[in-house]
């Protein structure tokens, strides 16, 4: 299974581990739409999907099966940065995913983080929980990968960001 993936995607762990705030000038660049990888690109990579005022992306490896990261089309660090129609939109389109995925997939519970201390661009990580997952009594390490996707897999994903998509129309 082949995803676009980030061009600074080491630089970007690197920074996870290293402290990305270990540099304040550098971490105040990344903040603003100048110096954000999501902005000066023009979209994320590992796109599945595109909702009016979000994408949803994935990676071809990951912690648990069916993670969807949801990426706000507008840039803001935290969720009160957006204006209110945005902001809105944003939290209406990542639950209609979040809503069409744990449809999908039935998990004992969906979590979502939403943390920000890598990749500064407001973004929600949805993780469904199941009862044999490899985190059972432990929070999820998203670096620690358990599931590399198939085509399949990939097509499922798609199919509930559409149907995320048509709840929203």
């Amino acid at each position: 299974m082949t995803l676009e993936r980030w061009p600074n995607e080491d630089e970007m762990v690197a920074e996870l581990y290293g402290g990305a705030w270990a540099d304040p000038e550098s971490w105040a660049k990344r903040c603003r739409p100048d110096g954000c990888v999501i902005c000066t690109s023009g979209r994320p990579f590992g796109i599945i999907g595109e909702l009016a005022h979000t994408w949803v992306t994935t990676d071809p490896e990951v912690a648990v099966f069916g993670y969807l990261c949801v990426i706000s089309r507008s840039h803001a660090v935290e969720p009160f940065d957006l204006p209110e129609a945005d902001r809105a939109a944003f939290w209406c389109e990542a639950m209609a995913v979040a809503r069409a995925l744990s449809q999908r997939l039935h998990p004992v519970k969906m979590n979502y983080e939403i943390h920000g201390n890598t990749l500064p661009h407001l973004h929600m990580h949805l993780l469904p929980r199941q009862p044999d997952d490899a985190f059972v009594g432990r929070p999820i390490d998203l670096k620690e990968f358990h599931h590399r996707y198939t085509e399949t897999d990939i097509e499922l994903l798609r199919a509930v960001v559409r149907s995320a998509a048509l709840a929203e129309a």
